[in-house]
């Protein structure tokens, strides 16, 4: 297994290659990974197979679940404003 690092919001992460998104942002402390276009709240990785949605990000700018999207070297992820 290689380290890699990527970034969240500017914030260098260092996760595992093939790893998911979530558990590596976990594992950095992070938990909010967007929001509600709702009502703001925040939203995160809750069923971690991908069926309640809820943690949707930007990778690279294209739209992923973050339970289900491997970490990669060098990519960018950012939240997703749900609407």
């Amino acid at each position: 297994m290689q380290s890699v690092t990527f970034t969240f919001l500017s914030q260098a992460i260092e996760g595992i290659e093939g790893e998911p998104v979530a558990a590596a942002l976990r594992r950095a402390g992070i938990t909010g990974l967007g929001q509600s276009g709702v009502d703001g709240t925040p939203r995160g990785a809750f069923c971690f197979m991908g069926s309640c949605q809820e943690c949707r990000v930007r990778i690279d700018g294209t739209v992923a679940y973050a339970c289900k999207a491997p970490v990669l070297p060098n990519m960018t992820v950012t939240p997703y404003v749900q609407s």
